[in-house]
Order: C-alpha cells, then sequence, then structure tokens
C-alpha cells in the first residue's frame, strides 16, 4: 500500500518517543493503530511513546510478544497492546476480543499484518529500518482521525 502522508523520520530513540508521544495524546477509545514492520524497526520504542502521551508509565511497556497482551492504565487512556508475531499469518483473533478491549480503551497491534483487522478500521503504520540508529513510520490508512493526522503532521 502506498503512503498516504510524508513519513515522519526518527534520528534515534528519543525521538521515536517524542512521536509517539505525540501520537498517543491524540488518541481516543476506539481507536486501533496497527504497527507492522520487521523486528527491531522500532514498533515497542513507538509504543513506549504513545503509552506516556496516553498518561501510562512509559517505563512499563514491554514487548507483549511472549504473552500477547499488556494493558497499560493511563490517566488519560487505557491502552491495551498487543502483538500478533507469535500467532503467526491468518492469525485468529477471536480469543483477542477486541471490541472490548476498544470499548474499554484504545489498542496498539505490533505485528498487526498478520490479522484480519479491516473491520475494526486500524491506522495502519509501517516502521522500517534507515540505519542503526534511525527508523522511519509510514502511515498506510486512509480517514485517519484528525488529532492523529495532527500528530503525524508534527516532525519530532
Amino acid at each position: 500500500m502506498t503512503a498516504l502522508r510524508p513519513a515522519v523520520v526518527c534520528a534515534d530513540v528519543d525521538a521515536t518517543e517524542r512521536f509517539g508521544a505525540r501520537l498517543g495524546a491524540a488518541l481516543a477509545r476506539g481507536m486501533l493503530i496497527s504497527l507492522e514492520g520487521p523486528l527491531g524497526a522500532g514498533k515497542t520504542t513507538l509504543v513506549r511513546g504513545i503509552a506516556a502521551g496516553a498518561g501510562a508509565d512509559p517505563l512499563t511497556v514491554k514487548s507483549p510478544t511472549f504473552v500477547l497482551h499488556h494493558v497499560y492504565p493511563g490517566a488519560r487512556l487505557r491502552l491495551h497492546h498487543l502483538d500478533l508475531y507469535r500467532l503467526g499469518p491468518g492469525a485468529s483473533l477471536d480469543t483477542l476480543d477486541l471490541d472490548a478491549q476498544l470499548d474499554d480503551g484504545a489498542v496498539v497491534m505490533e505485528w498487526g499484518d498478520l490479522g484480519a483487522l479491516d473491520r475494526w478500521a486500524p491506522i495502519r503504520v509501517a516502521a522500517s529500518i534507515e540505519d542503526p540508529h534511525t527508523r522511519r513510520f509510514t502511515l498506510l490508512s486512509e480517514g485517519v482521525p484528525g488529532g492523529v493526522r495532527d500528530a503525524w503532521a508534527a516532525q519530532p
């Protein structure tokens, strides 16, 4: 899929977390962000920033690869952090109860491209590695809510 907005390039971990915090501040209950990209592309680092923007403690954010689901209660918004990597391509989402999670807060799903998420109209973001420190985030979705569009427009 083609990028719909200019990519956001983050020169280091701090820039990735700042960008994530802007996205997290723009999230609302019922929103789903699907992150895709290779291992090491900065997905969990971005989620750390998103959690901070939602008012949660970013130091509690860990990759949910082995447990599938973490919940970060935020002062502004509860954030559900999921990972489909271990479930593999064509992952069944039935046991994750995404509807209940979206009613409860916002969801960020790593490896979201491994599951059929279209029914939830995810905000799709591709992460890629530019060099050992630099990460590129590309918005792949149409119809992105205004606050998320604004957060995307402000470079880190």
